[in-house]
């Protein structure tokens, strides 16, 4: 049966990017998929981060289109994206490992009760569901820097999902973790797959790649950059 247009949840078209006389990205076009896992692959330098930087409105584009849900947008920055659905797990996490997991999840958004005093009732409710959901058993008082880095990984993707992103990209999600941990990630990617979320894979490792597509079956499209 044939895919359904519907099925594009983000489109890329014709983006191009150069620094100078350097032409980092020339009209890259991209289709993703709900409940899908693309691959997107290509050496160190290759414009991986590039491409996410100009969806996400860090960079500005020099020409190209990008159409969310069929509607064209241009995000003002990664605070707008994600509001609006996509979200994006760097390869180094900014954390305020200080505090706790609840207070990471909601930073900048903090729920009121009807004196406008800040909600902590609701926001450890709200926080336990989420994980709960996710399978995942977290303490949710444990301040972020007494975590693993998978941990806290897997914290972040917990926020972005707790913005109802219909798009999580993971920039690079392999990079400090152990094998036992990689399995765990992946885990998660099947479950949010299943659960109708595309995800953006960015690596250069061919050979984690074409081992998790082998073994979990997940990667629907890959890109080489």
């Amino acid at each position: 049966m044939a895919d359904k247009k519907d099925d594009v949840v983000l489109s890329i078209r014709g983006m191009s990017k150069s620094f100078g006389r350097n032409r980092v990205l020339d009209h890259i076009n991209l289709d993703v998929k709900r409940g899908t896992v693309m691959g997107l692959m290509g050496e160190n330098g290759a414009g991986k981060s590039t491409m996410m930087k100009c969806l996400f409105g860090t960079y500005q584009k020099d020409e190209g289109n990008i159409f969310l849900n069929g509607k064209e947008v241009s995000f003002s920055g990664p605070k707008d994206a994600l509001e609006n659905g996509i979200a994006m797990v760097h390869q180094e996490l900014n954390q305020c490992l200080e505090r706790n997991v609840i207070d990471n999840l909601f930073l900048g958004r903090y729920p009121v009760n009807s004196m406008g005093v800040i909600d902590e009732g609701r926001m450890k409710k709200e926080a336990a569901e989420l994980f709960r959901k996710l399978g995942m058993t977290v303490n949710l008082d444990q301040p972020m820097g007494r975590m693993s880095v998978s941990q806290r990984q897997m914290c972040e993707i917990a926020k972005a999902i707790s913005y109802n992103s219909k798009v999580i990209v993971l920039d690079e999600p392999t990079s400090s973790l152990t094998v036992q941990e990689v399995d765990k990630l992946f885990e998660m990617m099947r479950m949010l797959k299943e659960q109708g979320i595309a995800l953006i894979y960015i690596s250069h490792k061919m050979d984690e790649i074409l081992r998790s597509a082998m073994r979990y079956r997940f990667f629907g499209t890959a890109i080489w950059l």
